[in-house]
Order: structure tokens, then sequence, then C-alpha cells
């Protein structure tokens, strides 16, 4: 399989060369056409160096201490931020994740059910729910590792080790086996480029001398330049990778000091950032991905005292994601009533050109959210965005992100069917009714928590290297080491709900139309009552009967969960996102038919944002639904599609309304929102010719894609998502 650069593109190439400078344009250049063969050195090393040490951490670190200083240093041409694992020219396999939207993800995450309940594992399999897993993404601490570095790590865990005795002090010596790996893997670099330097021309020689020393020093002791802090960052990201955190927030005094000192312009400060931008994109993942979610990175926000934390490194970085225009990372601006307008006219233009990114997250009610579960105002200010969108907090926790999804649109499905066997249907009935399998659904997440935390083995070990939790309390991420847990439940189809009930309320409670009647009509595939059904109105369009409903569902579904704890969590917390599964078109798929006129096998609502095809009522109406959901209830994370055209890019005043758009959201106590800018002719002429398209970006769930190498059904779902209102009507 020979390299394709589209399927690593964000957006067509325009006239403007990727990067800001020569430099950067030639590393992107490169990136994009790299092949992606396995690690294979790091591969066989790993295969090589097995410990069989019965402690699973200590076995992790000496697999570690042994593979990782012996890569060898791989250091491209102009390169000014190093460290890659090589890969195999010679292979035939190319790593791949591309979505399709065919995959049966939900019976897969069957398997992830406790053995002793049939009952659960057959309510995953129709669907019901997913459990995932223990842990999926977080953001280790970044931010303190590089102010402290590898050797001071190394040094407190030797003293931990002392102090303690058994699995806590062999945690404590894994911890320092790892950090002192970290510091001979970055001397290997210095060696590498004081011997590039030998033959380099002049100019490079001199930057390979400079990289040896910023080598020689970091990750093993504090960072004191910018350029230091990034390099150290990235050796650190290449051990424990995900979530970047909060970077313009991290690095802004080393900055601010080299600023100051003379040491940095702002030009060189962007090149840098575009360096490590490529490398995120180019040499962490193994393989090549069409979802720009592996890597997220948040900017902006507010600091620890809650003033704004927007400063011109939230600006440099946007300006970098600008101009390298790579799939990867996915990009999130956090928002709140004091962020600069500037900053969101660079955001909108970026949307507006194509990039898909970035996308917003309201701060308001996340932090009403986090602290009303238990955490700290001040903490609760450094959250940051992972994965898709999973809120967590840097450095000190283990939320899951996610723990599992569920159906709501079937627990819907299943309630309106249980009510059809009454006497006498009534909505009050349909309420007592959804309320009760609530519960019994909350309660299965209980238990599937309860049983994916107790069933994981793997410690995250590289994961814990960063976190200084772990090492204060001499234990790992996955099992108590975290100062704080909390189970994510990603919830699926919340607008099919609503328009569900809405449905049964218009037509059986109040026009006496018989329930049975209408699920037998529905089940038959009745054309008649399907078209009916659909021209109901819709959560979406800003009905406020249908919203009320939508927001009845997830304060219920939200109490559930965070009444419920686990022996390792808090509480759990509730999400609506489909994630890289794509667990709206899963779940639709082994679905039957539903009274919001959805047929057997379609999929359910991408986001939050509307079923697809039914938000004809514009932006605007989209907002006033979104909003009337009580958001600080959906603080495991959510995704809201905004689906705008080209046209509401245009021109200034056009981008102004946009802008507008997005402070309304903002102020009306929205939390995520990400606008794809697209339109349906597009979308069709890029299916029938992908050759004439590549590298036209969509957002998908809650990443970013290539839609020409997305799978049918993805692309089907998306085009239907088309049927929006242009912003300026």
């Amino acid at each position: 399989m020979s390299a394709d650069p589209s399927l690593n593109a964000c957006v067509p190439t325009p006239s403007r060369p990727r990067g800001s400078t020569v430099r950067t344009a030639r590393l992107a250049a490169e990136v994009l056409a790299r092949l992606y063969t396995p690690f294979t050195e790091y591969r066989e090393l790993s295969q090589q160096y097995q410990s069989t040490a019965p402690d699973t951490v200590r076995a992790n670190a000496e697999t570690f201490s042994e593979v990782f200083p012996r890569l060898t240093p791989l250091i491209r041409e102009d390169e000014l931020i190093v460290g890659a694992k090589r890969r195999d020219a010679e292979a035939a396999e190319i790593i791949a994740w591309f979505p399709d939207g065919q995959r049966n993800y939900a019976a897969g995450f069957a398997a992830n059910t406790p053995p002793d309940r049939a009952d659960i594992r057959a309510q995953a399999e129709r669907g019901l729910l997913s459990p995932q897993g223990s842990l999926n993404h977080k953001v280790v601490d970044y931010a303190g590792f590089i102010r402290t570095g590898s050797r001071q790590w190394a040094q407190r865990a030797r003293e931990a080790a002392e102090a303690h005795s058994g699995h806590e002090r062999d945690f404590a010596l894994a911890m320092e086996l790892g950090h002192l790996a970290l510091i001979r893997f970055a001397h290997g670099y210095a060696t590498e480029c004081l011997r590039l330097a030998e033959t380099a021309d002049p100019g490079r020689a001199e930057e390979l001398r400079s990289l040896a020393e910023i080598c020689r020093k970091v990750p093993a002791h504090p960072a004191e330049t910018f350029h230091e802090a990034l390099q150290s960052l990235w050796f650190a990201y290449m051990v424990a990778g995900d979530g970047v955190g909060r970077p313009d927030v991290y690095l802004w005094d080393f900055y601010q000091a080299d600023l100051q000192a003379g040491r940095i312009t702002p030009e060189q400060a962007q090149e840098l950032i575009e360096c490590l931008l490529i490398k995120l994109h180019g040499d962490y993942a193994e393989g090549v991905y069409n979802v720009s979610s592996i890597h997220t990175l948040t900017l902006g926000g507010v600091l620890p005292d809650g003033s704004d934390a927007t400063n011109d490194l939230t600006r440099l970085f946007l300006q970098a994601i600008r101009s390298v225009r790579l799939l990867r990372p996915t990009i999130y601006v956090r928002l709140h009533e004091g962020t600069p307008q500037d900053v969101l006219e660079l955001a909108v233009e970026m949307l507006g050109e194509g990039l898909s990114e970035p996308n917003f997250y309201g701060d308001k009610p996340i932090l009403e959210g986090l602290t009303r579960i238990g955490v700290p105002l001040e903490g609760a200010r450094d959250y940051a965005l992972s994965g898709c969108t999973e809120v967590v907090l840097p450095g000190k926790g283990n939320w899951g992100a996610p723990n599992g999804w569920i159906n709501l649109a079937l627990l819907i499905d299943d309630a309106i069917r249980e009510l059809a066997q009454a006497p006498e249907p009534t909505e009050e009935l349909l309420w007592q009714i959804i309320e009760r399998r609530a519960e019994e659904l909350a309660e299965t997440c209980r238990v599937c928590n309860t049983y994916v935390d107790e069933a994981r083995v793997d410690p995250a070990y590289n994961a814990c290297l960063f976190m200084p939790c772990c090492l204060d309390s001499c234990r790992d991420l996955v099992h108590g080491g975290a100062d704080s847990y909390f189970g994510h439940w990603e919830a699926i189809g919340l607008p099919n709900s609503a328009d569900m009930l809405y449905a049964a309320r218009q037509l059986v409670f109040e026009g006496q139309e018989s329930l049975p009647g209408l699920l037998e009509g529905l089940d038959a595939g009745d054309d008649a009552l399907i078209c009916h059904l659909r021209k109901l109105p819709r959560f979406g369009t800003g009905h406020e009967s249908v919203d009320e409903i939508a927001g009845r569902l997830v304060d219920l579904m939200s109490r559930l969960l965070e009444q419920r704890s686990t022996p390792l969590r808090e509480a759990l917390v509730l999400g609506h996102l489909a994630g890289g599964e794509n667990m709206h078109l899963c779940y639709g798929q082994i679905m039957g038919p539903t009274l919001d006129g959805r047929r057997a096998g379609e999929t359910l609502a991408d986001s939050l944002a509307g079923s697809q095809g039914v938000t004809t009522a514009g932006p605007t109406g989209v907002i006033r639904s979104l909003c009337r959901l009580d958001h600080s209830r959906l603080i495991a994370g959510n995704v809201s599609t905004l689906r705008l055209l080209p046209a509401d890019f245009a021109d200034a005043e056009s981008r102004a309304k946009v802008i507008s758009l997005i402070r309304t959201f903002v102020s009306l106590g929205g939390s995520q929102l990400q606008i794809n800018v697209l339109d349906r002719e597009t979308l069709l002429a890029a299916q029938e010719h992908p050759e004439d398209h590549a590298g036209l970006m969509v957002r998908v769930a809650g990443y970013s894609a290539d839609f020409t190498h997305l799978g049918r059904p993805l692309q089907d779902e998306i085009i239907a998502r088309c049927e929006v209102a242009e912003l300026a009507n």
C-alpha cells in the first residue's frame, strides 16, 4: 500500500504553502508524504526485553527502562523538536484507522460486562449500554513535569521507596526506573545531535549543537526557556501521549521570560509551535488515522483565580494550527464572557477556511457541574478536554473518559412499547416507566463500572510517570493513585428520545390515537405514518415543549448517575457523544423503528443538535433548543454540531454573525459547540469524485476527519445533516 498524502491532510492545499517558514513547510510536507509503517524497532525491543517481575507495575518499568533508551535516535533534517520512533521503511503493512460507520462496537463492548450477569450481557448486546473500560482518555501533568524534570522525580521516587515496603516500594522504584530511562533516552539524542553536527553545514551545525545542549538538560532538569519547555513536553508526550492539556497557560511564563530577555521573537515561537504540532501529528501514533482526536489540545478559558487565561500564546497556537493545516490535534478554545474578541475572530476565520478547527467549550456550566460533584473551584477552572470532548482534570484524576455509553433512544423506545401494553396509557404512567427503567440502567452502569475497574490489570504505567498524585500515594492511576475518580457515561440519542416522547404526547395523550396501533404501523413500515411523524415538531428547532422533554431526560439521567458511586469512583456522571466509535450509527443499525419516524437500522442523532435533516429552523433554532438543556448536567463531555454554510463565512460581516451566535450560545449556558462548514452539493460531489476533494474536512462526532476517506454509511449520515438554513436568513 502506497502513502496517500490526503490521508493526513486537513484541508485541500490553498495557494499558500503550509508552515510559516521554509523549515516548517518542508517538515509539514514530509509528514504528509510519510509511509506510516509499524514502529518495528520498538516492537522488537519490547518483545526482547519482556520483564518477568511478578508485580505488574515493576514489570512495566523494567521493560520500559530497557527499551526506551535503546531506541535509535531519529533526527530529521531541519527539526527543532526531536524525538521519534523509527518506522520500517520496507514493511508492506500500513497501520491505519478509517472509521467507516459499519463496525458493531456494541457486540465487542458486551464482552466488558460482568461474566456472572447474563442479563446485563443481553442488554449490552441489544445496545442498551456499552461498558468500554476503566480508563480511556486523560491528561497527565505535563505542566508540572516541565518545571521539575525527571531527575527530581527520580529522587522523590527513591525517597518514597526508602519510606515504604512491599507493593508501594515496588511502585516507587518503578517510577525511578522510568525517569532515569527517560533521561538516558534524551542523552542519546544529545549525542546524536553532536554527531550530525560534525558533517552539517554551519547553520544547521549550530542548531544541532544547541539541540544537544537542550537534550542534555531536559527532561532531566527543569526547563528554563520556551524551546526547552517544548522539547521537554515532547519527550514526555512520547511516553504518555493523549491530551496535551492547556499549553498556552503552562508555557506562557517561559515564552514571556524569553521575550523580555530578547531570546525569542513571536515569529520564532510560532515556528517552534509548528514543529511541535508536526511532531504530534506524525510521530506519536503508529499508524495513519482519519481521526483528529487521538491528540486534543485546549486553549483559553480562565485561570485558577477566575481571570481570563487567554494570552499571546493562545493566538500563536491558533496561528500555528492555521498555518500547518494538519488533521491532528483536535483543538478546543474554552470560552467565557471575557474571551477577547480577536481570538474569536481568528477562530472563526479558521473555520471559514475549512479547517474544522477549532471547537468551543463554554466554561460556565462545566465549572458549575464540576463543583456540584465536589471538585474544588480552583481545580475545576483548570479542566481540559481529552479524546473527542471528554472533560478531565490534568494531572489529577481518572475519570474514565468514558467508561461507557448508554442508549437513551432504546431506553425510551422500550418504555413506550411497555406503555402500549397498559390498559390505560397515560403520560404520567409513561414517565413512571421511564424513571424506573432509567433507575435500573443507572444501577447497571454502576455494576459495570465496578466490574471494569476491578477487572483491569494494566496500571497505565506510562501515564503514572507524569502523575504526581500516583507517586504521592505509591499507587497507580487505575487502582486508586489519582486524586479524584468519576465515571463518565456518554448518552446517545437524546434528540430522538425527546422527539419520540413528544410524538406520544401529540398523537396518543392529546390526539387520542391508539399507541398499539401506531407501533403496529411503525413496525410495518407504514410510509404515511413515518412521514407524519417526521413532520411533528423536533428537538433542534427551538420548539419549547420538545426542548422541555429533552431537558427533563437529561436532569433525570444525570441525577440518577450522580447518586451512584463505586468502591473506586466518587460518582458517575453523564455526557452525550458518539466518539470515534460512532455509536450513533452503531446503535441505530441494531435498533428497530422508533416513534420519531426513524426506520429500522437508521442512524440516531449524531449530536445534541438534533436528528439529521430536521433542524430546518436554522442555527438560531438549534441554539435555543441546546441552551434549554442544563449543560452542567453533561459534564462527562458532550457534542453539539452546528451546521453552517460557506456563505456564512464569506466576509467580515458574515463572520461577525457567527461570532455573535457563538457568544449567545455561551451566554445562555451552552458548553461544547463544533461547527461544520459544508453544503450538500460539495459533499455529494466529494462522494462521487473523491480524488477531486481530498482533504475535505468535516466534524463527524467529537472528531474531525477527511470526508473522502470515511466509509459510505458515515458519508451518507453526514450528508443527511445538511438540511439547514443559512445563518444570514
